[in-house]
């Protein structure tokens, strides 16, 4: 019982240091790079821990290799350009100036249902008062409003701005969402009725949404389904 206690110490010490060594990200802004070292140095620091059998330097020596790569691999990305995207990515627009990028979308396997919901925790209600929205490589994304959207506010001049609420997807992607047209007092004939005022199928559709206000938003679909 002994042993193990002074082994958990001793790896929790050096875990510490290394940790330390890394910087104060949170696990959600590790970079892909950095969360594979923290999941081998938590995996290597439990073996002898599990098993009193398995000699400590069994584990300090790969922490310790591990760690000087990646202290290489650190320095080394800061000085080429090329080895920094092969081991951090590179940011992804998703939104250019208001246009959603479907193919960075899909390619991001992100939904426009998690698009949204970044933009309403960014306190965004509407995806036409977005700038730009770009996925960084530590998976968040950052999210620029627009100028009439930022700096400068309605409040700001005094002047009354219409409380748009926020905005209810009624179609994603082709497909009518359930239930959200009574949030805005319409019924499916109504969301129906509103693509064909755009001459529009319901299956053309990429995004149609409506606020509180009864602001419609609609994005036809770039490409066809197969």
């Amino acid at each position: 019982m002994a042993a193990i206690f002074v082994r958990t110490f001793i790896l929790y010490i050096l875990l510490t240091f290394i940790f330390r060594m890394m910087g104060k990200r949170q696990v959600g802004e590790l970079e892909m790079s950095d969360l594979i070292t923290t999941l081998l140095l938590s995996e290597i620091a439990a073996l002898p821990i599990d098993n009193p059998d398995i000699p400590l330097l069994f584990a300090v020596v790969p922490i310790v290799i591990i760690t000087c790569f990646e202290v290489i691999v650190t320095f080394a990305t800061t000085r080429w350009n090329g080895l920094k995207k092969f081991f951090e990515g590179k940011p992804v627009i998703l939104v250019s100036k208001g246009k959603i990028d479907e193919q960075a979308l899909a390619e991001m396997r992100i939904t426009l249902d998690e698009l949204l919901s970044e933009c309403r925790q960014a306190g965004i209600s509407h995806i036409s008062d977005v700038n730009y929205i770009i996925l960084e490589p530590n998976g968040k994304m950052s999210i620029l409003p627009n100028s009439a959207n930022s700096a400068v506010t309605p409040s700001d001049l005094g002047v009354k701005a219409e409380d748009r609420g926020i905005m209810h997807p009624l179609i994603i992607d082709g497909k009518p969402v359930p239930k959200n047209p009574q949030l805005v007092g319409i019924d499916e004939a109504q969301v129906e009725d509103i693509c064909h005022r755009r001459h529009l199928e319901i299956g053309d559709v990429f995004l149609l949404g409506m606020d509180d206000a009864g602001h419609i938003t609609c994005i036809k679909k770039e490409r066809k389904d197969k």
